[in-house]
């Protein structure tokens, strides 16, 4: 399979029209046509359905499409960024990050960004979803990882990413650890630990549903510090299913699930910078679901901390 072809096959998936796709691509129809019964021989079968002047995808052809434009938006990426390595451009990030969110994919895609645009400044900035939004609707950030919105926002453009999904951190001497899947109401009264996060928004509006009432007794800046309160016996805390620290337990309930949708989000029509668009592509190539719902501790301490590779600068 070559891009050309790829190519080919998303621009007559948008104008449904052999004739109007060449046009878009700089070609002629038979080689357009010629290009995509190719790529029809690789995949096995039809991809589109040709009925004179109505053209649509096949089966098949609605099966590929999500994995042809991931592909196509990879190389696109890829292509961009090897441009601004040859221009040597010094070019900045800003992603804003909601408290207590955090994903093994987001260090990835930030690692290769590194690698690949030497002279690249990462700026990582935190706060709630809310004060993310309002810093990136100020200008102060190009890029969003938050929890998606209750309610539609027209100035904002959003892409999914992966659920986030919620456990009970407490120290692993405590005489509820190692029962299993524990009832809201055993837990409640007990002492909380209060990170000022989503997860912490997340547990008051699941208690409060349930008629019960949450004992946040301390209250921290960071989940690395809410994790130490934990693990010397001081509280309980809500934190990403998967997290590991020395001296804790997390367990789920039985009566309840706690998860959270993670969006990535931009300005809508603000021009993007060549980091962020890369950082774009790339993000919406990958599978965050597999890792992000059981984020491990390292990546999440990377977003609580909102430390930058470069140069940062937080809430």
């Amino acid at each position: 399979m070559e891009m050309h072809q790829i190519k080919y096959f998303l621009a007559v998936t948008r104008t449904l029209n052999f004739t109007r796709a060449a046009d878009q691509c700089n070609v002629t129809q038979p080689s357009l046509t010629r290009a995509i019964q190719k790529l029809e021989d690789e995949f096995g079968g039809a991809l589109f359905n040709r009925e004179r002047a109505l053209t649509h995808l096949t089966e098949l052809g609605r099966m590929v499409l999500p994995h042809l434009e991931q592909t196509y938006e990879a190389a696109e990426a890829a292509t961009s960024l090897a441009s601004s390595i040859g221009r040597a451009e010094v070019t900045t990030l800003v992603i804003g990050i909601a408290n207590g969110l955090g994903s093994p994919v987001l260090d990835q895609i930030l690692a290769s960004l590194a690698k690949t645009l030497p002279a690249l400044t990462i700026d990582l900035r935190r706060g709630t979803s809310e004060q993310i939004i309002e810093l990136a609707l100020k200008g102060g950030i190009d890029l969003m990882i938050i929890a998606r919105p209750d309610q539609a926002h027209d100035r904002l453009e959003i892409w999914p990413l992966f659920e986030q999904r919620y456990e009970m951190a407490m120290c692993e001497g405590h005489r509820l650890a190692n029962r299993g899947p524990l009832a809201m109401s055993e837990v409640t009264a007990e002492p909380w630990i209060d990170c000022d996060d989503e997860a912490a928004a997340l547990w008051r509006s699941a208690t409060a549903e349930m008629g019960l009432a949450v004992n946040f007794r301390h209250r921290v800046e960071s989940r690395v510090h809410a994790l130490r309160l934990v693990a010397i016996e001081l509280g309980h805390a809500i934190v990403p299913a998967g997290t590991t620290a020395p001296g804790l337990e997390t367990v789920s309930f039985k009566d309840c699930r706690l998860c959270l949708p993670v969006v990535l989000c931009a300005v809508a029509g603000r021009r993007r910078g060549r980091a962020a668009d890369a950082f774009l592509r790339a993000a919406r190539t990958r599978n965050w679901q597999d890792t992000g719902a059981g984020a491990d501790h390292a990546g999440l301490v990377m977003a609580d901390n909102a430390s930058s590779t470069a140069a940062g600068s937080a809430l």
